[in-house]
């Protein structure tokens, strides 16, 4: 007769429970995932992955799609522990480690994370005072939802400071707004990224760059809200590279997208009072654009500038902006303010110049049918027939307008996505933000 092993039940046990943990239904999942390693390497990291509202992780539907198009990267998607936590066997190096893990299994936007500790995520979370299970918006593509907690997380991972908490929520807010249409951006073949546009006194406070490189490289603010922005569409809203963002070429700003408007050095009013707010409100605007292309303004006078303008804009392949973001460095804004130029004259110089003749306009989008299949162009271009009728090119939905760069005569246009239009969300700042202020790392 074999005699009993106290030691051999306990291991199996301890097998059937860790069983029982990863392959739990979602909705009833433990809080923290054990796995059986020496407690000195022992890490416990939070999932950033996105559940829809039946407890389902966004990861099994993308890895139910993945196999039904015999897709294979990432490696390990689905692969995980449903629960919020888990305790993750470190080897010999925890920041590698984690990003190995992460990136296979498809939270990762390539680049490095910072792996987020149940000590990391507990200090984001003090930038809202809002219960960790409050749900702020459901995210396309597949619908995750995202809690206070899950936007924490992520935040974590693109490298943020607890103090943009309340910037990064209402930019959340923001993206899910049905005029900027998420859904369609986040799983075109077009290479759009939401453009965050932050207007308002918290700029200084929380160095965002509005000068200088401000859509570049150098401010840990514009760099770090923006990305956690993308991490949080990537894992909680499901929008995975070839499976459901099926982007033909991309861009380079889906790592960063964000700038403050300068409005010290503006001589006109701010989006954010253009579009209701009052000066002194934080306003988050997003909108999806396209890669953005400049104009050199060089020598030009105000005229001048305004013809290169034009020019610019009649060459555009689509006939309809939705949104059209024309940004002017503060110089080359300066200079136009001294000569008269406001927003609404430029608006109002844009749409009576920015023209082609009927018989160019046939040419480049109704004789082939980009016109229809592009959409936005009125019933009654095509039914127009003098060839030389001037017809507006491209129709523009909205144009915004805004100051921002350093020093140089450059200018750029954003042109907007084909179905997003802006959206912009005020700021709630929590009651603890004295407090977050002493401990920015600017």
């Amino acid at each position: 007769m074999k005699r009993f092993n106290p030691s051999f039940l306990a291991a199996s046990l301890m097998a059937l429970l860790l069983v029982f943990l990863i392959q739990a239904v979602p909705g009833q999942a433990a809080t923290h995932a054990k796995t059986i390693c020496k407690k000195s390497q022992r890490l416990i990291v939070y999932n950033p992955a996105g559940l829809l509202e039946d407890g389902t992780y966004v990861d099994e539907m993308l890895k139910k799609r993945m196999t039904e198009s015999k897709k294979t990267k990432p490696p390990l998607a689905g692969v995980f522990p449903k629960t919020k936590m888990e305790e993750v066997c470190i080897k010999h190096d925890a920041f590698a480690e984690i990003n190995s893990l992460f990136y296979k299994r498809g939270w990762s936007d390539g680049l490095p994370i910072v792996p987020p500790t149940a000590e990391r995520v507990k200090a984001m979370l003090q930038g809202a005072d809002l219960d960790p299970d409050y749900v702020v918006s459901k995210i396309d593509p597949v619908g995750g939802q995202a809690t206070i907690e899950k936007i924490a997380v992520n935040a974590v991972m693109a490298g943020c400071q607890p103090a943009y908490m309340p910037v990064l929520v209402a930019a959340v807010k923001a993206v899910m707004d049905p005029n900027v249409n998420l859904r369609g951006m986040a799983s075109t073949t077009s290479p759009d990224v939401p453009l965050i546009i932050f207007n308002g006194p918290l700029a200084k406070q929380l160095d965002i760059n509005s000068g200088s490189n401000a859509l570049g490289r150098g401010s840990r603010a514009n760099s770090s809200i923006s990305r956690a922005l993308s991490l949080i569409v990537q894992n909680i809203g499901g929008s995975w590279v070839n499976v459901t963002d099926m982007s033909t070429l991309g861009q380079p700003a889906d790592f960063s997208n964000m700038l403050a408007e300068n409005e010290e050095e503006s001589p006109w009013e701010p989006l954010h009072v253009e579009l209701g707010f009052q000066k002194n409100d934080n306003v988050v605007t997003v909108v999806g654009v396209e890669p953005y292309h400049t104009i050199m303004g060089l020598g030009h006078s105000a005229d001048g500038f305004m013809r290169l303008i034009v020019d610019h804009l009649k060459a555009s392949d689509r006939p309809y902006q939705a949104t059209m973001i024309l940004l002017i460095t503060k110089d080359t804004a300066q200079m136009m303010a001294k000569s008269g130029w406001t927003k609404e004259k430029i608006r109002e110089y844009i749409d009576k110049n920015a023209r082609l003749p009927l018989s160019v306009i046939k040419e480049k989008f109704l004789d082939n049918g980009t016109g229809s299949v592009l959409g936005g162009i009125p019933p009654w271009v095509y039914e127009a027939k003098d060839p030389n009728m001037m017809i507006p090119s491209p129709f523009i939905g909205q144009l915004h307008i805004i100051v921002a760069g350093g020093t140089g005569e450059k200018t750029a246009l954003f042109p907007g996505w084909l179905g997003s239009k802006s959206a912009s969300r005020k700021i709630r700042v929590p009651g603890n933000w004295d407090e977050l202020m002493e401990n920015v790392n600017q």
